[in-house]
């Protein structure tokens, strides 16, 4: 990365008479292959750098953004977005964080990026995709198609902020992903599939993702929807991270400062039971989300959002803390941690002698004042813990603070290497609709 570039940059801005300022230099490398059945059907090489800006003048504030760094082409983009910066309505909360709250070098080593992946051979990671896929070949009759994902990303960027910020960070992620479609019988095509993420190429499964993606497709034939009624609901560990955003979203101070946020004047309150406990650490080494400071420069921490069932915080950042008269805390999630429980989930399927085990949300909304909700989901009815039924064509509905209050058990299940580690979760008394 040239980081003289952003230096230039800013040195620009201030000819043009803007003295508050945030300079992002990102640059980015991606790999993307895709096979269907034996064809390779996509490999496509993509890098770029780009030039971010956050303009503050006169209470205005101003984004923009360029791949074009050819100096005059700069000089003439700078100029363009001071100019247009100055023609926005003001907002004086628009300004820079406080300097005092900004990264100063004291974090971990994150080790979160595998920065051999531009590197890495592309036959040896087609040779990756090329096993997964011929995998299923002739495994089941009843197989449709078949198709098989990698995507890497390497990204790099370095922050200049005009009130005494400058840093750097890296991180990187790979994901091989198989979808399957199956037949199941009476003109159905039934879909489902699998996918690992790793931050190292070396890391990646060799096997395991295209016999997991079969599976979950094969056991959806016969889906069908079951009789209307209340259930506990057993939400599969994939999918938890669904219910759980309309509470985080609720927790923004957007969402408080327009009034749309059905937890506004709950901070300290019981929202759920005990066993809501969610944290967020960007600071754990060698995972993913991990970061030492936000866009704004302000230095990430270990963050309690809940603490058995009490709301601990709100995400506030500098402009909704001066619109809202509250402390700034921080943008928003990076490495989310809900506090596992210590069953597996077909043991926690056991704990109730008649369940639905959701695997998939189909569409379906969340109310952001009232938190009322309602979705379409796919997944099986249970009997003592064993699959009933395949379910599809059905939906759930309720109230979010209701739902987190009948939080009654969680498994041990998430995904380590996730941004969100949330387990599967059991909830009493749920309202389905079906036939």
């Amino acid at each position: 990365m040239n980081r003289e570039t952003a230096h230039i940059a800013m040195d620009m801005l201030r000819d043009e008479g803007c003295h508050d300022m945030r300079v992002t230099l990102m640059h980015n490398h991606e790999d993307t292959i895709q096979m269907r059945g034996s064809a390779l059907e996509r490999l496509q090489y993509a890098t770029a750098t780009s030039l971010a800006l956050n303009l503050f003048i006169d209470g205005r504030e101003g984004f923009f953004y360029t791949n074009d760094l050819r100096a005059e082409s700069l000089r003439q983009f700078i100029h363009d977005a001071v100019q247009t910066t100055r023609l926005l309505e003001p907002d004086p909360s628009r300004t820079l964080a406080d300097p005092s709250r900004y990264y100063h070098g004291d974090g971990p080593e994150l080790n979160n990026c595998d920065t051999t992946l531009p590197d890495i051979a592309p036959d040896e990671k087609i040779r990756l995709v090329r096993e997964t896929n011929q995998w299923l070949e002739h495994r089941d009759c009843r197989i449709i198609s078949a198709e098989t994902h990698y995507t890497d990303r390497l990204h790099t960027a370095y922050y200049l902020i005009s009130n005494g910020f400058e840093g750097y960070e890296q991180s990187s992620h790979c994901t091989l992903s198989t979808i399957v479609t199956v037949d199941g019988g009476k003109g159905q095509h039934l879909m489902d599939g699998w996918g690992e993420t790793r931050i190292r190429f070396q890391d990646m499964p060799r096997s395991g993702v295209a016999p997991v993606a079969l599976h979950r497709a094969l056991r959806k034939i016969g889906q069908r929807p079951t009789t209307s009624g209340r259930y506990t609901m057993i939400l599969e560990s994939p999918v938890a991270g669904n219910i759980l955003m309309p509470l985080l979203s609720a927790m923004s101070g957007q969402a408080l400062q327009q009034r749309t946020s059905f937890l506004a004047g709950r901070l300290g309150q019981a929202i759920g039971s005990p066993l809501l406990h969610l944290v967020d650490d960007p600071l754990i080494p060698g995972t993913r989300g991990a970061c030492l400071f936000d866009y704004d420069g302000v230095a990430t921490q270990r963050r309690m959002l809940f603490d058995q069932g009490r709301l601990a915080t709100f995400f506030i950042d500098t402009p909704c803390g001066h619109k809202l008269g509250m402390q700034p805390t921080t943008q928003g999630t990076h490495h989310l941690i809900f506090q596992p429980g210590e069953l597996s989930l077909s043991q926690l399927m056991r704990q109730y002698p008649e369940a639905i085990l959701v695997t998939d949300f189909n569409g379906g909304n969340c109310d952001p004042t009232t938190g009322n909700f309602s979705y379409g989901i796919e997944g099986f009815l249970l009997h003592e813990g064993e699959i009933a039924q395949p379910l599809s064509g059905m939906n759930i509905t309720g109230n979010m603070l209701a739902l987190w209050q009948n939080l009654v058990g969680k498994a041990n299940d998430a995904d380590p290497w996730e941004t969100e580690l949330i387990p599967s979760l059991a909830f009493d008394d749920v309202s389905f609709g079906g036939c």
